[in-house]
């Protein structure tokens, strides 16, 4: 089975470094990250991922705009939402464009862990760490 690839893409590096290191001591997979939307777009013209963990407000590219180009470079791609903006008409927006669920910050680890463990389940890809 391949390990399953996930994407962070947060303009705030201590997130993305806090949910890298619990991830990679969780689950066997590899991770990239990157820290603005132009980062991520790069990153996804290397190769689809599993899962993307995005945040919407980030300087330049929009996390709704990287949203949309995601769905369409690689529409099996599971994305997750993850921002501090609790906006519902923001939520509902991200919904329709394609993201499976929009968690506001601050959310425990926990949840988001366990999100893209029920992701990776469904995908056959859930690997657990020893």
């Amino acid at each position: 089975m391949d390990k399953p690839r996930i994407l962070i893409v947060d303009d705030e590096a201590e997130a993305r470094e806090s949910l890298n290191k619990f991830m990679a001591r969780n689950i066997e997979c590899d991770i990239v990250e990157a820290c603005d939307g132009r980062k991520a777009l790069e990153a996804l013209e290397q190769g689809a991922f599993d899962v993307v963990l995005l945040d919407i407000k980030m300087p330049g590219i929009s996390g709704i705009d990287v949203l949309k180009k995601v769905q369409e470079m690689h529409p099996a791609t599971d994305i997750l939402v993850i921002s501090a903006w609790d906006s519902q008409p923001v939520a509902e927006e991200a919904l329709q464009d394609g993201a499976i669920d929009y968690i506001t910050k601050p959310s425990t680890i926990n949840v988001i862990y366990s999100k893209v463990c029920e992701i990776l389940k469904k995908r056959n890809k859930f690997i657990p760490k020893k």
